[in-house]
């Protein structure tokens, strides 16, 4: 009965928040509350357990995002991001410009929401596509799956974050598996934006090919328009990228510390590798972009700016921790410890075939990660699955597959005029092949024994 009423509520979270487009914060929160009550928690302790899964969830998580956040907006105004896009064109050369775009997409998603990186390198994608002659759709795509493939599997982003936490996974180890696991998924999304996306032509490419016709060769060969608002302070490429590598490597190292270790050293790399100072020297090292312009003041509208970006995803966040919380103190453990023999054949994807079936439901890799994590962390055990591999099955079921309910298709949609029929041959079809590119990742590290 408790599986029962779990599905049922799952499937009324889904119409709730795709169909009749309840908000996934009040739709997470009430369902998580009728689920208490429906497993007979009684309303008191079902409110009790709401309150206590949203605050454990944000009790760290939600400065990590503000502080992540805030590396991103830096290299915005900095003129970073488009830095490290001119360096990694200027090492592939203009023959490889898809592979390019998807390993700069890789590197600056990590700390930049997907939607914000996009619409921040859109200029430099439509100038790079006027010079090497190529359509907007494939080189724009190229880097969307750069963008999302990371976006998706790499921490201090929000869902990734998020996951670890909800499934108290370690972090460090969540980023060693997640690193392979995105570069297969970008790797699957590259091929289907090579061999037929970079074949699609639009009305826009005529117009930003007339555009950038009258441009100098100058101007052309750094990607950026001239009257670009964020054109680098002359610093370096890797002043630019410091602040994304500096903090995964810090917690990296910090994970992998013994934690009974308790002389200077390891002390040391455990406290650097926390998630919270990580990404406070992250910070740190992103100021230095600024050279001499940086100031106080600067400071805070970036401060801010990062605050209003991270509102709504830390408070998803929260409320999709709660609605965990509830699970997990609702005994459904034990319910499914019963039927593990009848789940065994199909639990190692479980986590991916959920996340697919609400991520193709509701067009949003945050909620399909977040709702995923709270059904399987109690799970874990019975599925055999650690919580970092779960991790990694999950953020690949994330892909599968955005269409017109995600906001990123209606994105690429308004900037480049691309119908949405299109859309759907592209875009649509390459969330699927990076899906599939990063379940087969994952399952080659099972077979070489990862758990």
């Amino acid at each position: 009965m408790q599986l029962l009423i779990l599905f049922l509520c799952v499937a009324v979270l889904l119409v709730a928040i795709s169909g009749w487009k309840l908000h996934p914060f009040l739709a997470l929160l009430a369902i998580g509350l009728l689920y208490g009550i429906a497993c007979g928690l009684g309303p008191v302790r079902s409110v009790e357990l709401l309150t206590e899964g949203f605050a454990g969830t944000l009790q760290w998580i939600a400065i990590i995002m503000v502080l992540g956040a805030m590396i991103g907006e830096i290299s915005n105004d900095t003129g970073g991001a488009s830095l490290i896009a001119r360096s990694t064109l200027k090492l592939s050369g203009e023959k490889r410009l898809p592979y390019a775009m998807g390993i700069t997409g890789y590197i600056i998603s990590i700390p930049v929401f997907v939607d914000v990186a996009y619409i921040m390198m859109q200029s430099v994608t439509e100038a790079l596509a006027a010079k090497s002659k190529q359509n907007i759709l494939g080189v724009g795509l190229s880097l969307a799956t750069g963008l999302t493939a990371t976006h998706a599997l790499m921490p201090p982003t929000p869902g990734p974050l998020a996951v670890a936490g909800i499934l108290d996974g370690q972090l460090g180890r969540i980023i060693l598996i997640n690193f392979f696991v995105a570069f297969s998924a970008m790797a699957g999304g590259l091929a289907w934006a090579i061999f037929y996306c970079r074949k699609v032509e639009l009305d826009a490419d005529r117009i930003i090919r007339e555009r950038y016709a009258s441009k100098s060769k100058d101007t052309l060969s750094k990607g950026v328009s001239s009257d670009s608002k964020s054109q680098p302070h002359n610093q370096s490429i890797w002043i630019a990228c410091l602040p994304i590598f500096a903090p995964l490597v810090l917690i990296a190292i910090g994970s992998f510390t013994p934690s009974e270790s308790t002389n200077h050293w390891s002390t040391m790399a455990r406290f650097l590798g926390s998630p919270l100072v990580a990404l406070s020297i992250g910070v740190i090292l992103a100021t230095l972009q600024y050279g001499r312009d940086v100031s106080m003041s600067r400071l805070s509208s970036v401060t801010e700016r990062a605050i209003e970006k991270t509102a709504l995803v830390v408070m998803l966040t929260g409320a999709g921790g709660a609605f965990g919380h509830v699970i997990k103190n609702s005994g459904v453990t034990e319910t499914i410890s019963q039927y593990a023999s009848e789940i065994e054949s199909v639990g190692f994807l479980f986590p991916f075939l959920l996340a697919s079936i609400i991520t193709t439901t509701t067009g949003s890799i945050t909620v399909s990660m977040i709702t995923t994590a709270s059904i399987v962390a109690p799970a874990l055990t019975t599925l055999g699955i650690s919580a970092e591999m779960a991790a990694a099955l999950i953020g690949s079921g994330s892909f599968c597959v955005f269409h017109v309910n995600s906001s990123f298709f209606w994105l690429l949609n308004r900037l480049h005029d691309a119908p949405p029929t299109v859309l759907l041959k592209t875009y649509t079809v390459q969330s699927l092949c990076m899906g599939l590119g990063a379940l087969a990742a994952v399952l080659l590290l099972k077979l070489c024994g990862l758990q």
